[in-house]
């Protein structure tokens, strides 16, 4: 008796009439579902059945673990293991619909909800979707309203969707709604609700099919909840009055579009309880005579309502070939959805609070797309950070009153020695240095105005560079037979002077400038590696170069797993620093040149190529390189794709190192320096390819030496979080400064390397 009640009450809501438009549910696994549906099967077997479960479950458990790309042998078990032991056609709900007799196997509401918006992520937030389902829209009027109402629906902006309008679908309809011929007679809200079931047959949809009027206008507004907001785009003048009316008493926002220049009001009476309605277009009118008014007479109101000065010249000369040889106002299917897009767009950052103001707006696609070039004005601001430039004078002087011993070394030979230094590493190919040659000896300068930024405003990764300029110096004088002597910083740490050098003729020391060969080809290459182990005696004579110079000290990573957990540090410290406004900004459109016609000969800063990017790739750069797009990014707190490539290449490495320092010093940072150049030039030796990946180091040097204030709390703490775990990989780093982290490994050689500047824009002869 209970089996046969439940049989017909689904039964019962299968009935064959014009206006149906809620599809049927039936869950195999509630008592009598299973029952119903294959009486429904027996009754009615010209229905279609679609049962596409199985790649369903497919698509989610694939989604379900983003990080992770699973192997068909390795989707099944996982399959099997959701399923928990229910039979797969019993999975999900069978979703009936009555008006063209099919029948749909799905997941059930909330795994299907979960894979139908998963692509929205994150111009959708989780947190964002949550709220939108809990919103009340109510749309007047389905032109317009039919393209909005299904754009909604598919980006699932709503909880419930409240549609009105009287009219049926005619066939002058068809060039703007998307519709089959044989809809035409069907109510317009039947129409648009059956679209949106047939895309989400979860969604909540209440229908006005009389439209809206003076008799339900209480019940589209309040009943079952207050609307959040109202989309008008009704063809009736006094109802669009009215119901502003009724909006602006009940406090709940307006939009409406017009299909022409893409106009959009917006009138945020949620806000503005006091705002005029038609933002006082009409306020010298009586509002209240509207509804006994003639065509003719109702002019005045709709001509400050479109505004006639502001309306596209197509609109303007059609309106007077109405009722001569066009009936009614114009629309376009372009504009139309165009127009459906907008005010879902504006409708759903009104519901996240993301949008307050009112006002009416134009995204005239004519103007837009042009032939004039439009300019995209970042979302964050960024300033300038601009050092005095290191003028000749100021190193003559400093060179006058600490001046190095004459030394015996010809012309030829210093400017060999020159071009040498100026040959070191430096971040982002800035090369801080300059040099000037006195009486034989060699003065080396720090010219702040090239390494001055937000990374490092403290010199910290500049004075390492500066001390591999000063290794290659010593080195290539030691292969043309003189010792290099020099005392670092005489004029104090906060002066460019950075070292004296002079130089003694010895040929002892000739075995010590054996390194110099290798100066001109020493390179990064960010090209992956082979992941190949390294014999241990390489990680010996690479130990044995950075204990040349004293107090430093070389450690390797060189287990795969460890070496991954590094990969995870130091893609998430890239992240950080890429999303960091001003980091950003310096990086992105200081330091990194595009080179788009692949000729250009880029002697400062880092050229594209020499990234090793695909296409894909460098088109994820140049996308990354919007201000807008990092300004979302942080909105999110997301922006894993910074992390994608670095931590793929530290993965394809062999080890990953770090040179160490006893403690932080300008002179422990430039010994650091040269010990750095020492492992380099030994690694070019060994034929391996060396990238720099200091990442956490300089952001932890950044946030500890020169302090993080007014800087995002949330940023800082992950700063010195990421530092402590590579603390535990690198224990030394507990009572040693780590300056410098590098990977190693075997490769092909760089696409492209970086060039320097000429000797004659860096050294000066006094």
């Amino acid at each position: 008796m209970v089996l046969t009640k439940i049989i017909n009450n689904k039964l019962k809501e299968i009935k064959e009439e014009q206006d149906m438009y809620r599809p049927v549910f039936f869950r195999l696994i509630e008592k009598g579902d299973e029952e119903a549906l294959e009486q429904l099967l027996n009754t009615r077997p010209w229905i279609r059945v679609y049962d596409t479960i199985h790649a369903q479950l497919r698509e989610l458990v694939k989604t379900s673990i983003p990080k992770e790309t699973l192997k068909d042998n390795e989707i099944e078990p996982r399959i099997h293991t959701h399923l928990a032991g229910t039979p797969i056609d019993q999975y999900g709900v069978w979703v009936y619909y009555p008006w063209n007799d099919k029948l749909v196997h799905l997941l059930d509401e909330k795994e299907f909800v979960f894979m139908r918006t998963n692509r929205n992520k994150y111009k959708i937030t989780d947190e964002e979707e949550e709220i939108l389902a809990t919103k009340r829209i109510g749309v007047v009027g389905l032109s317009v309203g039919q393209a909005v109402s299904v754009t909604m629906a598919m980006e699932r902006t709503f909880g419930e969707l409240r549609i009105a309008d009287f009219d049926d679908l005619e066939i002058t309809n068809l060039n703007r709604l998307r519709s089959s011929v044989y809809n035409m007679g069907l109510k317009k809200t039947i129409q648009v609700a059956r679209d949106i079931a047939e895309i989400d047959p979860f969604l909540k949809i209440t229908l006005f099919s009389e439209g809206l009027t003076t008799t339900n206008m209480d019940a589209f507004f309040t009943e079952g909840g207050k609307l959040d907001l109202v989309i008008d785009e009704c063809d009736g003048l006094d109802m669009k009055i009215l119901l502003r009316h009724k909006a602006k008493a009940l406090r709940i926002p307006v939009l409406m579009e017009a299909s022409d220049r893409g106009t959009v009001d917006v009138e945020r009476f949620d806000l503005e309880p006091d705002r005029a309605i038609l933002h006082g277009f009409i306020d010298h009118l009586d509002h209240t005579k509207i509804g006994s008014l003639t065509n003719d007479e109702k002019i005045p109101y709709i001509m400050p309502m479109l505004g006639l000065d502001t309306i596209s010249k197509r609109l303007r000369a059609s309106m007077v070939e109405i009722k001569q040889t066009i009936s009614t106002w114009p629309q376009l299917a372009s504009a139309v959805a165009l127009g459906g897009a907008l005010c879902a767009d504006v409708c759903r950052r009104i519901m996240l609070n993301k949008y307050s103001s009112s006002g009416r707006y134009f995204v005239d696609i004519e103007e837009l797309i042009g032939d004039k070039p439009q300019k995209m004005e970042g979302t964050y601001e960024v300033r300038e950070m601009p050092y005095p430039r290191l003028t000749e004078q100021q190193m003559l002087q400093l060179a006058g009153a600490h001046a190095a011993p004459s030394s015996a070394i010809s012309a030829g030979d210093l400017q060999q020695v020159a071009q040498a230094a100026i040959e070191a590493p430096s971040a982002a190919n800035n090369q801080p240095w300059k040099l000037l040659s006195k009486d034989g000896a060699l003065y080396l300068f720090h010219d702040k105005q090239q390494s001055y930024s937000w990374t490092d405003p403290i010199d910290f990764i500049a004075r390492i560079s500066l001390g591999a300029a000063l290794e290659n110096i010593i080195i290539k004088a030691a292969s043309l037979g003189f010792e290099a002597h020099y005392t670092l910083f005489p004029a104090g740490e906060d002066q460019p002077l950075v070292a004296t050098i002079a130089f003694r003729p010895s040929e002892a020391v000739r075995p010590l400038g054996a390194p110099a060969m290798y100066i001109g080809t020493r390179c990064t290459n960010r090209k992956r590696g082979d992941n190949a182990p390294l014999p241990a005696g390489i990680y010996t004579d690479l130990a044995t170069a950075c204990a040349r110079v004293a107090d430093t000290k070389l450690t390797f990573l060189t287990d795969p797993d460890i070496i991954n957990a590094f990969a995870d540090i130091e893609s998430a410290a890239e992240r950080v620093r890429s999303l960091h406004p001003q980091s950003h900004h310096e990086f992105f459109h200081k330091e990194l040149r595009w080179n788009d016609s692949g000729t250009e000969k880029i002697t400062e800063g880092l050229d594209i190529k020499t990234l090793e990017l695909t296409v894909a790739e460098e088109m994820g750069m140049r996308i990354g390189s919007d201000p807008g797009v990092i300004a979302l990014l942080n909105q999110w707190r997301t922006g894993k794709v910074f992390e994608k490539l670095i931590r793929l290449s530290i993965r394809s490495s062999s080890a990953v190192g770090l040179v160490s320092v006893p403690q932080y010093s300008a002179a422990h940072l430039v010994n650091g320096g040269r010990a750095v150049e020492q492992v380099w030039l030994e690694a070019t030796r060994h034929h391996l390819s060396v990238q720099p990946i200091s990442a956490p180091l300089f952001l932890h040097a950044r946030a500890k030496y020169a302090g993080m204030d007014g800087e995002d709390p949330n940023m800082v703490s992950e700063i010195y979080e990421l530092y402590g775990k590579l603390c535990t990989l690198f224990p030394e780093l507990h009572d040693r400064h780590g300056l410098f982290l590098f990977r190693l490994f075997k490769a092909e050689p760089p696409t492209a390397r970086s060039l320097r500047k000429s000797i004659n824009e860096l050294y000066t002869i006094a």
